[in-house]
């Protein structure tokens, strides 16, 4: 009797005053990446954010390397149950004209699935395959350079024949976005596509919009921060804005920035994740 007069009184002081509601708990996120040039480095390590992707722990070194023992630039989703990553499968001094798809049920144990030829001719370089969804249908944006030109680099989208992503058909050509980018990913606001695409010549990141489709139809919306950054990737998190991650291949590190638009963004800061390179994160 006496606990329900006490919990009355509260409640007539409180006044129907509104009381705060706890934090909601921060984006728990998975990166993969990997970590150099060197043979032990160009493996996959995947690694776990709890603080919305400001600093990051290592959750498996797999070991996992693909059917060349490299593996470089790892894109990761997940479909049901299982994950699936996208991979450059040489050095970056090799010659390669494929790239990898591998996948798992538990971020460790990794099988590869598929080799995708660049479907180029006189392909030189088929660099970091980037998954990138609408709907149901998977695409793989991957950058080709071919050997019968100096600034080549472009990118082409590959789309999943089936659910297994075991099969794919292209390349089909993003037009207007340049010559020479790599690295090229792109998000889906509303009617727009946004590409985030290192310029090779000029060493900047560049934001291209297109409202006509994802192969065509790309303006150059500009610079974004210093010149020295290259394999942009993003993320949504919990409270609706993005984060975008690049790899500061100049001295090395990952650093980030965030924008609640994808047209304006943060200045860049460091992550705390240790050798971290290109790679992409996506919600645990």
């Amino acid at each position: 009797m006496r606990t329900r007069v006490l919990v009355a009184l509260v409640a007539l002081l409180l006044g129907g005053l509104a009381l705060p509601r706890p934090a909601a708990a921060a984006t728990t996120l998975i990166y993969t990446t990997f970590k150099g040039d060197g043979a032990a480095d160009q493996e996959l390590w995947v690694y776990q954010s709890t603080d919305g992707g400001l600093n990051y722990s290592v959750l498996y070194d797999t070991d996992f390397r693909g059917p060349t023992g490299v593996l470089r630039d790892p894109s990761i989703i997940k479909r049901g149950g299982t994950y699936f990553i996208a991979y450059t499968w040489q050095s970056w001094t090799t010659n390669s004209t494929y790239f990898a798809v591998a996948r798992s049920t538990d971020l460790r144990s990794w099988t590869n699935i598929a080799t995708v030829p660049s479907g180029i001719s006189s392909t030189r370089f088929t660099w970091a395959p980037e998954f990138h969804i609408e709907g149901n249908t998977v695409n793989i944006i991957a950058n080709v350079a071919q050997t019968t030109c100096s600034q080549c680099f472009r990118p082409y989208v590959y789309t999943a024949r089936n659910t297994d992503l075991t099969s794919w058909s292209g390349p089909q050509q993003m037009w207007g976005l340049g010559f020479n980018h790599i690295d090229a990913y792109v998000v889906k606001s509303g009617s727009t596509w946004h590409s985030f695409v290192k310029n090779e010549t000029t060493k900047y990141i560049e934001h291209w919009t297109s409202t006509d489709r994802l192969t065509g139809g790309w303006i150059n919306r500009g610079n974004l921060w210093t010149s020295g950054y290259e394999g942009p990737s993003l993320v949504r998190l919990d409270d609706g804005r993005y984060r975008i991650y690049v790899d500061k291949y100049t001295n090395g590190g990952l650093w980030t920035a965030t924008s609640s638009d994808l047209n304006t963004w943060t200045g860049l800061s460091a992550v705390g994740c240790s050798g971290c390179r290109h790679g992409t994160a996506i919600p645990r």
